[in-house]
C-alpha cells in the first residue's frame, strides 16, 4: 500500500503534514486558515491533527490528539 508522498494522489508533502501539526501544537487553531494555506478540505486537517491519516509519520511516543 501506498503511503504518503508515494501515492499518486497525494496534495500534501511529508513536510507540510509535519507542519500542520507543528501549528497545531504551538496554537495554531484556526482549521479553516490551515485548510486554504494548503489548499486542502478543512477536514483533511482534522484528520492531519487528530493522527487519523498520515500516520507514518508520527513519532515515538505518539502524541495522542483527541
Amino acid at each position: 500500500m501506498l503511503r504518503g508522498e508515494a501515492h499518486p494522489m497525494h496534495k500534501l508533502t511529508d513536510e507540510q503534514v509535519t507542519q500542520i501539526r507543528e501549528l497545531w501544537k504551538i496554537g495554531h487553531r484556526n482549521i479553516k486558515v490551515l485548510a486554504r494555506n494548503h489548499r486542502v478540505s478543512p477536514a483533511n486537517i482534522k484528520l492531519i491533527v487528530k493522527n487519523k491519516t498520515w500516520t507514518h509519520l508520527l513519532k515515538w511516543p505518539y502524541e495522542v490528539t483527541r
